[in-house]
């Protein structure tokens, strides 16, 4: 157990030279840091909200809106299923927030009832019994049926929309993943959002990509007079499966198809350029196979039509088709700037909201709270470091109790170099588990000098005794961290915001006490006593 290779000590030396030189930029000041060399790293622990300031927000989650989208996509299964199956064309209309189909002849109800019925279907196909069925169908007389939304789809909605709506604003914030943001699940039908360090001006930023829903299609221009544009504008009086939507420009308005040619959902990626004849700022665009072949279908089929390319119902741009456009690629034109270009071509890769978000809550945490949080947690592990420390002279003798309060130091070094390179976010209870871990690391030095104690008191020469203690030491130092880090493990994956990064720390201080404990100081004490040969243990 005490010879170490060559080979070894390069490997542990070059671990503790790695976490040093990560940790190093946390204690420079930023204008030296941006002087290191090139190969240097530069990054440093990220401070979370409690600790840098920032932004925090609360959003609410625009049920009634996700359940308007619901039923309209249901209507319009319902009426596919209908032409499609049974050639029967019902009157299908949403009302409040049911679906109303209306027969007109028993036999076409008597024929269009089974098609209706089977358009509910399980809810979730995983959960055990399906968990149950999205709607609810009811006959109520003269050829009418009602059709609404169970309440066991309404939450399984609600629960997705949530989640979706965190992927997608995750994209929309931080699409490089460096801002070390908190998105979480609030209560039913809200997102708790924090961003640290965001100012006033990236604070508005952020608002207005809440609020921008993104959802992008395209969608047949349908011709009208100026009577019909203006009762469907004005009065909403619009044909069957029409809708008007107003241009960008400002222009007017102009009557579409509700039906979608492609939307979205189909996109694969979007870029900002420049238009390849007179070169002002356009979003390019390309769809994924299945997008690409509708898109190339419809453009085949009516060419010389307009088609209108929609963004949040309004009408970026409606050009007219000059021939199939195949092959999933192209670009909108439409007065942008190369900032706008760039923040659109962002929202649409991040994606459309299924929901609209409404900001129900806004604070801004100062700088100087976080100040004061950083100060008392710097005091309280320096306070956690001396007392440890003392404890271990008193205990184990200026010597052993030297290699132990080297090794706890070496692991608040690595522990700062690990959080470095992962980009952790370093919060008041992140705070909290590092000064827990300064308690906890000592423990596994407890236990070997306990045993070499033991084995030095029966009769065996020093090399033997501490050989023997950090053998038979290290079996219970394994089984208590490893508990431990398991209910780390537990909190970081179970829980959220302050939990995970109490979590964090705390994981990263029982490996890295592990290891300094039974390798680092093991090594420092092989050291010594191949130089010191005492022949008696000052412990």
């Amino acid at each position: 157990m005490l010879h170490f290779s060559k080979a070894k000590i390069f490997f542990i030396l070059g671990a503790l030279f790695i976490g040093f030189l990560f940790a190093l930029p946390n204690v420079l000041p930023s204008e030296v840091r941006e002087k290191l060399p090139p190969i240097m790293p530069r990054q440093t622990i990220n401070l979370g909200l409690d600790l840098q300031g920032g932004a925090h927000m609360l959003l609410a989650v625009d049920t009634k809106d996700g359940l308007n989208q619901t039923l309209k996509v249901q209507r319009d299964s319902i009426r596919d299923a209908l032409r499609e199956e049974a050639r029967i064309r019902a009157n299908t209309r949403i009302e409040g927030e049911a679906i109303y189909i209306t027969f007109r002849s028993e036999a076409d109800e008597e024929e269009g009832a089974p098609i209706l019925r089977a358009q509910s279907e399980n809810v979730d196909d995983n959960a055990l019994g399906g968990g149950g069925q999205t709607l609810v169908i009811e006959n109520v007389g003269d050829l009418r049926y009602k059709i609404t939304i169970s309440q066991a789809y309404l939450d399984f909605l609600s629960a997705r929309t949530i989640d979706q709506s965190i992927q997608v604003l995750r994209k929309r914030i931080d699409p490089t993943g460096t801002t070390e943001m908190t998105l979480a699940k609030e209560g039913n039908d809200r997102i708790l959002l924090q961003v640290p360090g965001a100012n006033n001006e990236r604070v508005q930023e952020i608002k207005d990509r809440i609020r921008q829903t993104a959802k992008l299609s395209f969608h047949q221009v349908v011709p009208s007079t100026g009577i019909e544009l203006e009762l469907c504008v004005n009065e909403g009086r619009c044909n069957l499966g029409q809708v008007a939507y107003p241009r960008k420009d400002g222009t007017g308005s102009m009557i579409v198809n509700s039906r979608e040619i492609v939307s979205g959902a189909d996109l694969k990626k979007a870029s900002e350029g420049l238009h390849p004849q007179n070169g002002t700022p356009i979003v390019n665009f390309s769809y994924n196979t299945r997008g690409a072949r509708k898109f190339c279908d419809f453009t085949a089929e009516h060419e010389g039509e307009l088609f209108a390319v929609v963004l949040d119902k309004e009408i970026i741009t409606a050009p007219r088709i000059n021939g199939a456009i195949c092959g999933g690629r192209g670009y909108i034109e439409g007065s942008f700037t190369m900032s706008s270009a760039r923040e659109l071509s962002l929202l649409l890769n991040a994606g459309a909201l299924p929901a609209k978000l409404q900001i129900t809550q806004e604070n801004t945490v100062g700088a100087e709270l976080g100040q004061d949080s950083i100060s008392a947690g710097k005091n309280a592990s320096i306070l956690g470091l001396v007392g440890v420390g003392i404890f271990m002279w008193l205990t184990y003798g200026i010597r052993f109790g030297t290699f132990a309060n080297i090794a706890l130091a070496t692991n608040i070094v690595l522990i700062a170099g690990a959080l470095s390179i992962l980009g952790a976010t370093l919060t008041l209870p992140g705070i909290a588990g590092i000064i827990l871990t300064i308690g906890m690391a000592v423990d596994a030095n407890v236990l070997i000098f306990e045993r070499i104690r033991e084995e030095a008191a029966s009769g065996r020469g020093p090399i033997n005794a501490v050989d023997t203690g950090y053998r038979l030491s290290l079996a219970p130092i394994l089984d208590a961290n490893i508990t431990t880090l398991i209910a780390a493990l537990t909190l970081y994956f179970v829980g959220s915001g302050p939990i995970r990064g109490f979590a964090v720390t705390l994981a990263i201080g029982i490996v890295m006490s592990v290891f300094t404990a039974v390798v680092v100081a093991r090594l420092i004490t092989s050291i010594w006593l191949r130089r010191a040969r005492p022949k008696q243990l000052p412990i």
